[in-house]
């Protein structure tokens, strides 16, 4: 995936959850990422990506 393939995805990622209720944003964001978790199928890369995003780097 090329920078401009990571902008554009990362737009509709943005737009879907802007367009799901506040109620509705939870559960589809535990979805995505249950969905991403099957696709990526490495367990430690998956750890090491949850490490990634955690709240102490942000």
């Amino acid at each position: 995936m090329n920078e401009q393939e990571l902008d554009e995805v990362y737009g509709d990622f943005c737009r879907t959850l802007s367009a799901v209720s506040e109620a509705q944003a939870t559960p589809f964001l535990a979805r995505f990422a249950l969905l991403a978790f099957h696709e990526i199928n490495d367990v430690r890369r998956i750890r090491a990506l949850i490490q990634e995003a955690g709240p102490e780097r942000a």
